[in-house]
């Protein structure tokens, strides 16, 4: 039987790979392109920078050489004179400018004095409820050094950290406020002998201010009156 027959009975073309024709590429072309037309188009262009390259270090040498030769002895001379005396005129210039400046001023005290700070900030903003037995305060609270001493540092404390518009009053709340008020307001704080009070008065309501009482006027004078 003959060899190009098929399985099924049929007779097979013979197929030889060596006889299929292989595309040559045309000259001056690759993948598509026109090389002889890209080389053109990159060629002038490179000229061009080399030559401005080679044109850009002849003059630098040039001018060197030309700045070089002006450049005697006595002119360099007078340009260092000339360097040095307006450096001197410009330092002289700027510590002038820096002389009048103002300096740093400490911002304005928003309260004046504790007694107004008590007043204006710290009983509208900090209530708390004074039965006189667990929770002691004194609506004369000036009579007693280590309160005055205590507010006055809140108060001080509040002038600071209200500057931080960010974080300040939380930080005075939390390491000021706590800290000094947990203390003033003990039973066993500076007002231990202030008690109930007369007719009461160092004792308040749920959701009332401290108990206040005015002090004597002058006792604590506005610090912002007198600095001015």
């Amino acid at each position: 039987m003959s060899d190009n027959w098929g399985d099924d009975g049929i007779e097979a073309e013979p197929f030889d790979v060596d006889d299929e024709p292989i595309e040559e590429r045309e000259p001056g072309r690759m993948f598509g392109l026109d090389v002889v037309e890209v080389v053109d188009g990159m060629t002038r262009p490179a000229i061009a920078r080399a030559l401005q390259k080679v044109v850009r270090d002849v003059a630098s040498e040039v001018v060197e050489a030309e700045v070089a030769e002006q450049l005697d002895p006595s002119v360099v001379e007078e340009l260092q004179l000339q360097a040095a005396t307006a450096a001197r005129r410009s330092v002289a210039a700027a510590l002038d400018e820096l002389d009048d400046e103002p300096a740093d001023e400490e911002p304005e005290l928003y309260f004046g004095s504790v007694d107004e700070f008590v007043r204006g900030f710290l009983l509208p903003n900090y209530k708390r409820r004074v039965d006189g037995q667990r929770v002691l305060w004194a609506a004369e609270w000036w009579k007693y050094a280590e309160a005055v001493a205590r507010l006055d540092a809140l108060w001080r404390a509040w002038e600071y950290l209200r500057q931080d518009a960010r974080t300040g009053m939380s930080v005075w709340f939390r390491d000021h406020a706590e800290h000094h008020m947990s203390i003033l307001l003990s039973p066993d704080g500076p007002f231990v002998a202030a008690g109930e009070g007369k007719d009461q008065e160092n004792t308040n309501e749920k959701g009332e201010p401290l108990p206040y009482i005015a002090p004597p006027d002058g006792l604590f004078p506005d610090v912002r009156e007198v600095s001015a």
